[in-house]
């Protein structure tokens, strides 16, 4: 059963996960406000297109005064970026965010959704991780999603607001494009396609839970109308499906029928050896489990790789 039709406030809506977002949400009757860095393509009934920065208070506070949920799926970098940069976690994550936090004071009983990380957070215990154990990131990204999820908590305590935190694993799907050192899937078909070889930093044994986007979109709407236990509810995505880089390399080897060539690197201090989140507590109190096998998920994919290549 889907929820009553609601206005919803996506922010970071051009993104991979924001775009399979404010699609499913149209779909399912609500209305949809996508605020991004650039306006998709086209028009699509039941979403406004928003195109500006998230620290526009003038907008942030129209959409807010018209929104009573929001999603933050923005994000300006990726672990390599804020390596090189440590800074633009504060300036281009962090203080966007406090921007939405600070508008969305004026506005009570806003429930806000924001994706953080099961990868980054958790550091060396990131095996079968539950919400409960402490973070101790390993990278400048996963200290300024620990450092947002703290705001967020700090927003709650302060505010009339809800929140809830989802911790997604490596995601995957149609839609995702390849940033230089993240998104590896996408990175694995390109190789396959253009007979490249894969990098693999180490031995390829380091092993990671990959979660579909459609299950992905289905835990956000679940936090987006479900009842809620607490005011601050933070939960693993994760879809219990785990594969090491070999094995997720003959994964990709047999959804694409191509061969892919790989070039061993020296292992990086950073890598964590297993990350796969418990995803108990979302099922428990939100009723999600993941529906798409890695299997499935990879013949998708690289179905939507093929046709954008082409196109």
């Amino acid at each position: 059963m889907h929820a009553a039709a609601e206005s919803v406030l996506v922010l970071g809506s051009a993104g991979f996960i924001g775009s399979a977002l404010c699609t499913h949400l149209a779909r399912q009757g609500h209305h949809v406000h996508a605020l991004g860095r650039s306006q998709a393509d086209g028009n699509q009934a039941g979403i406004t297109h928003m195109r500006g920065s998230i620290e526009d208070r003038h907008l942030l506070r129209d959409a807010l005064g018209k929104c009573n949920r929001v999603v933050y799926a923005a994000s300006m970098t990726t672990p390599g970026v804020s390596a090189r940069d440590p800074s633009l976690e504060v300036l281009g994550n962090l203080l966007p965010l406090t921007r939405l936090l600070e508008c969305a004071a004026e506005f009570p009983g806003r429930r806000i959704v924001y994706l953080s990380s099961g990868g980054a957070i958790y550091g060396d215990e990131a095996a079968n991780a539950v919400e409960s154990r402490p973070l101790r990131p390993r990278s400048y990204y996963g200290a300024g999603k620990a450092a947002a999820e703290a705001f967020l908590h700090a927003c709650v305590a302060t505010g009339d607001c809800s929140a809830v935190i989802l911790r997604p694993s490596n995601l995957y799907g149609p839609g995702q494009r390849v940033t230089k050192g993240f998104a590896i899937v996408p990175t694995m078909f390109d190789r396959a396609s253009d007979g490249k070889a894969f990098q693999i930093w180490g031995d390829g044994s380091t092993v990671r839970d990959y979660c579909y986007i459609d299950d992905l979109v289905e835990a956000v709407t679940a936090a987006l109308f479900s009842p809620l236990q607490r005011q601050v509810n933070v939960y693993n995505v994760s879809s219990g499906q785990t594969a090491s880089i070999l094995e997720l390399i003959d994964a990709c080897q047999i959804a694409s029928g191509r061969s892919i060539n790989v070039e061993f690197k020296p292992a990086r201090g950073v890598d964590v050896a297993c990350v796969s989140p418990s995803h108990q507590l979302i099922a428990d109190e939100l009723g999600w489990t993941a529906h798409v096998d890695l299997a499935s998920g990879l013949r998708r994919t690289w179905a939507w790789h093929q046709s954008s290549t082409l196109a």
